[in-house]
């Protein structure tokens, strides 16, 4: 019953906009959107009200409706399917109850009446797991259409979360960043009506440290206190569910009557469940549970071991070099020393010189630290699976008022050029699952943050591993999406890469809408930008050109407003690109489209950061397409209706003459169709 989160979006239409006929209006000069006269320009059916996706993953491809928003408060519906952890362990015969009788039958019975239920309960503690489980059984004998609601919002809200028919949705407010409004749980009780209505339901996922409040109260007869189930039952049961039946027995050894006695949360007993799976026999039970208590008695022995040799290690020296070893576990020698130096200076003890030379020696230091080289490298205990993992846990654990120094120390070393390359991505591993396991944003942040130069590429493969994770990555993506609107240059590169790289490529629409608003603050026709767009066309072509044409539409025609930028950023990076190019001249069958692709580039032209990215990509479209016998004639269609305003001509007129004043014939008949085309606008416009 552990906690999990879907890593698959199923977006669903919400928010879209429908197509309406726009009258035809003809001025003397197009100065707006452009008209729904054209020349040369195919005729099809507008684009549909209900944009599609096909959404790539490792286990194939799903067909949703999407609606990928540039601005606004939105949620994204993911699919919850029988391959999810929860939905395996809400099944008959697996679930576990919790520890407290008739809870979970109360949240049933209000689930059924009123449509929403708040399970209030520590994250870990087999809620997640729960709340599938009621909304599967709320809905029998039908099995419903089951989703984790992810909200991109300001603030919470009910006004974007979906109502669709015989649905299921957990809507997790764990760490909410901002306090709801006081209406909220008023609101999330009218919305569990509407809900009931549709034979759909609304399981809230909330902590006892968060939910409390106005809107908190406002709900409280739908709130249930629910606790994890008893932690050999579920051990039982999951033991079971692997097919290690046979391994039952083992529970009543007396090495797991210490953990019994404490009855430790779902998530806890979960991992118990796969350390005795993974043993090799029973013989191996008391290091299991060694490995389950993360070696407690062994860390400790480690850091009050006291030399008692002349010329040996003081404790502090020894103490910091089993912490250096266990952020650079099985990397150089030289690292290790150097890491526990930086951390003895943080300290303020003095390294100089003089003060390393009459210490102890990096040998004795290491042995000391019961740290084993093999050749360059060292190691703490292999025999001890896990043993770095847990020193730098015990660490974080035992010392919490000095969590900032050793984030700092930490970051320091993954960001010392002199430490290799190597070295420094084993520690920003390491870092990275001592965040996820104990769930420290600050110190994903400081990673992100703190981490420049040639080690940026380690921040992006963390933060890339971090956005796919069960629980820290839904903090992960909020960040990506703050720091996508952010004008800070490092910032915004770090969310292309990580959008552009395979996390965007397997969760396209998530990292579409941070592309798209990274592309206001990033340079007109920046090629890292230019790359994650033509990355995720390739990818998936509808999850792009669909809401690039609605970000058109919507925003296209702001003055000077910011999400006007995105829009047209967004554009620009979309067709600078052989993929992202077929695929607008593709959309531009449809008319609808293809006015807001014109008026996208005539917009582009009136920018002046931009018009030297925008004369790069319309030469880059006149040497792919001038010699085309299939598309030539269509890309010259479209852009005589692009440069038909007059006042674009001076931007044409680069284009046209070669150097010796030679004239390009590609662009003089774009010229002249141009003129032919303001021609025919101007007189529609006096008849």
């Amino acid at each position: 019953m552990s906690d999990q989160s879907a890593g698959l979006p199923d977006p669903t239409n919400h928010g879209v906009e429908p197509s309406q006929p726009q009258p035809r209006e003809f001025p003397a000069e197009p100065t707006g959107r452009p008209t729904g006269f054209q020349v040369g320009a195919p005729h099809a059916e507008p684009l549909p009200t209900a944009p599609s996706f096909h959404q790539h993953g490792d286990r194939g491809v799903q067909a949703y409706n999407y609606s990928v928003h540039l601005n606004g408060d939105y949620v994204h519906p993911l699919p919850i399917d029988a391959r999810d952890p929860a939905s395996r362990a809400s099944e008959d015969g697996r679930f576990v109850e919790p520890r407290v009788p008739n809870r979970l039958p109360d949240a049933a019975k209000i689930l059924d009446e009123q449509g929403v239920v708040v399970l209030c309960a520590p994250a870990g503690s087999g809620r997640r797991t729960a709340a599938v489980r009621l909304l599967r059984r709320a809905a029998a004998p039908q099995e419903p259409s089951l989703f984790d609601l992810e909200p991109e919002w300001s603030k919470p809200g009910t006004h974007c979360l979906p109502v669709q028919s015989a649905a299921g949705y957990v809507l997790d407010l764990s760490d909410l960043p901002d306090e709801p409004p006081a209406r909220f749980g008023q609101d999330l009780a009218l919305h569990g009506a509407t809900l009931r209505k549709q034979g759909s339901f609304l399981v809230v996922l909330a902590t006892p440290g968060d939910w409390q409040g106005p809107w908190a109260d406002a709900i409280n007869e739908t709130t249930v206190r629910l606790e994890s189930p008893p932690a050999r039952r579920l051990v039982e049961a999951e033991l079971d569910a692997r097919n290690h039946r046979d391994r039952v027995a083992w529970l009543g050894d007396k090495e797991l009557a210490a953990i019994w006695a404490t009855d430790p949360p779902a998530r806890e007993a979960c991992r118990l469940a796969q350390l005795l799976v993974s043993a090799k026999g029973r013989e191996q039970l008391k290091e299991t549970v060694d490995r389950f208590g993360d070696w407690h008695t062994t860390v400790e022995n480690l850091l009050n071991k006291r030399s008692t040799a002349d010329g040996g290690p003081s404790l502090l020296s020894t103490r910091v070099t089993v912490w250096a070893g266990a952020l650079l576990d099985g990397g150089r020698r030289g690292s290790v020393i150097r890491a526990a130096d930086d951390l003895l200076a943080s300290l303020g003890q003095a390294r100089g010189p003089a003060d390393v030379l009459t210490d102890a020696t990096s040998s004795s230091r290491l042995q000391a630290a019961e740290i084993l080289p093999v050749g360059d490298r060292a190691h703490h205990d292999r025999s001890r699976q896990g043993l770095p993992a847990a020193i730098l846990r015990h660490l974080w654990d035992e010392f919490p008022t000095q969590h900032d120094l050793l984030t700092k120390w930490a970051v320091g070393v993954v960001s010392d050029r002199s430490i290799p390359e190597d070295d420094a991505r084993s520690a920003s591993e390491a870092l990275l699952s001592l965040a996820v396991r104990r769930h420290d944003r600050s110190m994903l942040d400081a990673l992100a943050t703190g981490l420049t130069g040639p080690r940026r590429i380690l921040a992006v493969e963390a933060l890339t591993k971090a956005a796919a994770d069960a629980e820290l990555g839904r903090y992960v993506r909020d960040r990506l999406l703050k720091w996508a609107e952010s004008s800070a240059p490092e910032k915004l590169d770090l969310v292309i890469d990580v959008c552009g790289g395979p996390w965007g490529l397997e969760q396209p629409p998530l990292a579409l809408t941070r592309l798209g608003k990274a592309a206001g603050g990033t340079e007109f026709g920046a090629g890292k930008l230019i790359d994650a767009f033509q990355g995720l066309v390739q990818r998936a072509p509808e999850t792009v050109d669909r809401p690039v044409v609605q970000w058109l539409r919507k925003y296209g025609s702001e003055a000077g407003g910011k999400a006007r930028r995105q829009a047209l950023g967004a554009f620009l990076a979309l067709v600078s690109g052989d993929a992202g190019t077929d695929l607008v001249l593709a959309s531009a069958h449809a008319p609808r489209n293809r006015e807001h692709f014109v008026h996208a580039w005539q917009s582009l032209l009136s920018i002046d950061d931009a018009v030297e990215a925008v004369i790069r990509q319309l030469t880059r479209w006149q040497e792919r397409f001038e010699h085309d016998a299939d598309r030539e004639e269509a890309v010259i269609a479209l852009l005589a209706e692009v440069f038909a305003p007059p006042r674009l001509r001076p931007r044409l007129d680069r284009l046209l003459v070669a150097e010796g004043a030679v004239v390009r014939p590609f662009w003089r008949d774009i010229l002249g169709r141009a003129v032919q085309h303001y021609g025919l606008v101007r007189k529609a416009s006096e008849a």
